[in-house]
């Protein structure tokens, strides 16, 4: 049976003086068992940054173009590349036609998880160079 005097500003009033409550009892629990810090046997944490970035930005900069057709896999002057060959310390661009399956792409990235990878699209000025050489006989 419903109550018509029943007031449901009181339902969210006790709702929220649940809440403050619980966060009440959280807050004294965290402040009882807060870490103490003994000053003569703690030292203050240090972090240590290697500054050295110009090895980085090299690395960075250095990555080897695989080219990945339906013929197989190429280099950048399009000689043929055998995947296990590449270097996985180098960052892999590996460019692709915008009609290959993702299937094969993900396939690629299963079979050599050690590479780090960058998908690229073959731009048609790419495309056109390889068709060009008859690399793309295999579509």
């Amino acid at each position: 049976m419903i109550n018509d005097g029943a007031n449901p500003l009181a339902e969210v009033a006790l709702a929220l003086a649940m809440a403050f409550f619980s966060l009440m009892i959280l807050m004294l629990f965290a402040m009882v068992n807060a870490p103490t810090i003994d000053d003569k046997k703690a030292e203050p944490t240090t972090v240590t940054i290697d500054a050295d970035s110009s090895s980085q930005a090299n690395n960075e900069d250095e990555r080897q173009l695989v080219i990945y057709t339906n013929a197989g896999f190429f280099d950048e002057e399009l000689n043929t590349l055998n995947p296990t060959e590449i270097d996985p310390a180098i960052p892999v661009i590996l460019a692709v036609s915008d009609q290959m399956a993702i299937s094969r792409i993900t396939g690629f990235q299963r079979q050599y998880p050690d590479l780090k990878l960058e998908i690229a699209e073959l731009t048609p000025q790419w495309q056109a160079r390889i068709a060009s050489t008859g690399r793309e006989a295999g579509q």
